[in-house]
């Protein structure tokens, strides 16, 4: 094995036409954000994962990943859990009856030193997989799509066979579904609470700019009476005024208003609708065990009229 540090990147001779579909970028961005989420800040996350996707002739499709659960080995190489990777590769090929296991992908800024052992145990698994680098924190300058995709090739060395991987050239491809979902989960991270995002997270995020807007004038309002009355400012007769009839025209709370019986008939309401909603699940459950019982019950009656 040599890595693309060891060698320079070779331009493949094989002339796959590879399509990676953005189903698989986000999957590998939101692993890598997921995991790095949940460790303390300033700790190194790298992940891996497989390649899914179809073969036909020289046409590669990329179109879908899972994570892979590895393990640290020795000299920094990793050991990928043959049997989490051969339970999860099942369960997807029973769904994607057309799709194989193609290769894997990490992140990186380039080919580590413990990948070439990693790559050798895929080759056990499928011939001649693919691997894909994603780059998670690439540099403010970097304009191109921090990816780069290896092919596996077969080189004679010093009169031995050597496996190396080489660069490989590829195209971003999707579907009409894979389009719109990506333009709506763009627009949603780039506008924030825009329509996009909805109308009830722009009303929410109106309502929590002003009810911050009003904590923070009220904070005002507390510190200037604080200042007020221990002194350290003159008192201003006309502002002590105003404040006072502001304070007098908002509504009193207490346990003896009216206010009581609205928050607690609110309540009820909620509570009520959330046991309609109980009751209405559970009878429908009832019912789906009745038709099977009911089923069941006259298969055996049937049977036993035959004899």
């Amino acid at each position: 094995f040599t890595s693309s540090r060891e060698r320079p990147a070779m331009e493949p001779a094989s002339g796959l036409s590879i399509s990676l579909h953005p189903l698989v970028i986000m999957n590998v961005s939101e692993h890598f954000t997921r995991q790095r989420a949940c460790q303390p800040p300033g700790t190194p996350v790298r992940v891996f994962g497989c390649l899914l996707g179809t073969l036909a002739g020289r046409n590669v499709d990329i179109c879908n990943s899972f994570e892979l659960k590895v393990s640290a080995g020795e000299q920094g190489a990793h050991v990928i859990n043959d049997e989490f990777l051969k339970l999860r590769l099942d369960q997807y090929l029973k769904v994607f009856k057309t799709y194989e296991l193609l290769g894997w992908y990490s992140t990186a800024v380039d080919v580590q030193e413990g990948d070439l052992a990693m790559h050798r145990q895929m080759c056990d698994i499928t011939e001649s997989p693919m691997y894909l680098v994603l780059d998670p924190l690439p540099g403010p300058m970097v304009q191109d799509l921090p990816i780069t995709i290896y092919e596996t090739e077969m080189h004679i060395i010093n009169d031995n066979p050597t496996m190396q991987l080489a660069k490989a050239a590829y195209k971003i491809d999707s579907v009409d579904s894979e389009r719109i979902s990506v333009d709506h989960v763009a627009n949603i991270s780039s506008t924030g609470d825009g329509p996009e995002s909805g109308a009830l997270v722009s009303h929410l995020g109106g309502q929590q700019s002003a009810i911050k807007m009003l904590a923070d004038r009220i904070k005002v309002l507390q510190s200037y009476l604080a200042a007020t009355r221990e002194g350290t400012i003159p008192v201003d007769h006309a502002a002590l005024r105003q404040i006072k009839s502001l304070c007098s025209s908002l509504p009193t709370v207490s346990a003896t208003t009216r206010f009581t019986e609205d928050f607690l008939a609110d309540y009820n309401d909620t509570l009520l609708v959330t046991y309609l909603a109980s009751i209405t699940q559970n009878t429908g459950t009832m019912n789906d065990v009745v038709d099977k019982f009911h089923a069941a019950y006259d298969k055996h009656s049937r049977r036993r009229g035959m004899f």
